[in-house]
């Protein structure tokens, strides 16, 4: 039978049918690739093979989608069974870490002397013993110590603690009695001393001796983050006047000057908050340039108020470095004379000008005392003035500002200074 034939003998619903099954036919074969013995040939079909093989087709695409459904579902399966697998493994992972941590697992056996301060919180005592080497995780000391409703509970003093030891025997050792019971005694810095005479306090009150003090202040290092800020320069004197911070500490009677200098810097490190850090990156100031400056203007005024004028006169001639080349701060005059003659090795012209700003230009070398908060914060958050002069009445403290240098002579008359 003919094409022709065929045709004639199929009605024309027959006809969209063969015309659909013959696509399909040949769709299926370009796409899948048969067999010779699937091939379609219409010449052997009647009308029936015909609807049949269309069925046949139709059954077999739908079997195609199914599989092509189900590899799609087992693929998601695969991916959805690695991920779990994996964050098991990543949690048994920190489970075991954490386990081993608070176990004290191969953690060392050496026996460890930790000072704990007095009125010290949680949080200070996890961090110390983080940074002494006893623990490696001080938030998870925290946490152990709230669990077992240790906080308040600990002793100051000094304790002997191995790092092998588990988180709840080093909690029960802290609460115990300490095992050296010296006494101790308070030392008051004020704002504006300088190191000399935090090193003589310290000897008056039987801490460590002046000399041990100086030396160990300036020349050790407890890895704080600020002491990598700190700069030693050719005229500097005292490499870090200006970073005993002005407080009050407690000190044991005859105490390592190490521990007296670390407790010291830790002080500092807590005092200079990261909002003064942030403020000072704003103003593009460094570290350095902050303490020195802090320092001049502690020495120079003894109100909040007036240490915010004060630095605005200095800040103003740093920006103005052609008109006004020189800071003129006495005090830094006296602490050449007071603090660096009396004790420099070898005497230096070029230091003494570097550090004395009516007669070196910009900022000394180095602080010429240690400043408190109110000084500081000064600095960061000046005032905003046109002033360029400031003078005081030595009797009564009353300060007074100048933006030119006719006013500023009008005040050195009013403020007692000259006639």
């Amino acid at each position: 039978m003919d094409d022709k034939n065929l045709s004639n003998a199929v009605s024309d619903d027959t006809d969209n049918d063969a015309a659909v099954l013959s696509a399909g036919a040949e769709e299926n074969l370009r796409e899948n690739e048969p067999d010779e013995a699937d091939t379609v040939d219409e010449e052997d079909y009647s009308d029936e093979d015909l609807l049949a093989e269309r069925e046949r087709i139709q059954e077999e695409r739908r079997r195609k989608k199914r599989r092509k459904k189900g590899h799609g579902r087992f693929i998601f399966a695969l991916i959805l069974v690695t991920v779990i697998v994996s964050a098991a493994i990543l949690l048994a992972a920190m489970i075991l870490s954490s386990a081993k941590e608070i176990l004290g697992l191969g953690r060392s056996d050496v026996e460890l002397s930790v000072e704990v301060e007095e009125n010290s919180s949680t949080e200070d005592i996890a961090t110390l013993l983080e940074d002494e080497g006893v623990i490696g995780n001080a938030t998870m000391f925290r946490i152990i110590s709230k669990l077992q409703d240790a906080d308040g509970t600990y002793m100051a003093g000094s304790h002997k603690l191995i790092p092998s030891m588990t988180y709840s025997e080093i909690i029960e050792t802290l609460q115990e009695q300490p095992i050296d019971d010296r006494e101790f005694v308070n030392v008051t810095f004020q704002e504006g001393i300088t190191l000399i005479e935090a090193a003589e306090k310290l000897e008056e009150a039987g801490v460590c001796s002046a000399d041990d003090f100086i030396t160990t202040f300036n020349s050790s290092s407890f890895g704080f983050d600020f002491e990598k800020e700190v700069t030693v320069t050719k005229y500097k004197f005292y490499k870090m006047e200006g970073y005993c911070f002005p407080d009050t500490y407690t000190f044991y009677l005859d105490e390592d000057p190490q521990n007296v200098v670390k407790k010291i810097y830790r002080n500092f490190e807590y005092k200079f908050t990261p909002d003064y850090r942030q403020r000072m990156e704003d103003l593009d100031m460094t570290l350095e340039e902050v303490i020195i400056l802090a320092s001049m203007v502690q020495a120079e005024a003894s109100y909040s108020t007036d240490m915010k004028l004060v630095a605005s006169v200095f800040l103003n001639r740093l920006n103005n470095p052609e008109e006004y080349p020189l800071l003129q701060s006495d005090p830094t005059t006296n602490y050449v004379e007071d603090v660096i003659k009396p004790n420099i090795v070898i005497a230096s012209e070029e230091m003494y000008i570097a550090y004395d700003t009516y007669q070196g230009a910009g900022l000394p070398p180095g602080a010429i005392c240690n400043p408190g908060t109110d000084a500081i914060e000064a600095v960061l958050y000046p005032r905003e003035t046109n002033y360029y002069y400031f003078c005081s009445n030595l009797e009564t403290g009353e300060m007074f500002y100048a933006e030119t240098l006719e006013e500023h002579e009008a005040n050195l008359v009013e403020a007692g200074l000259t006639s």
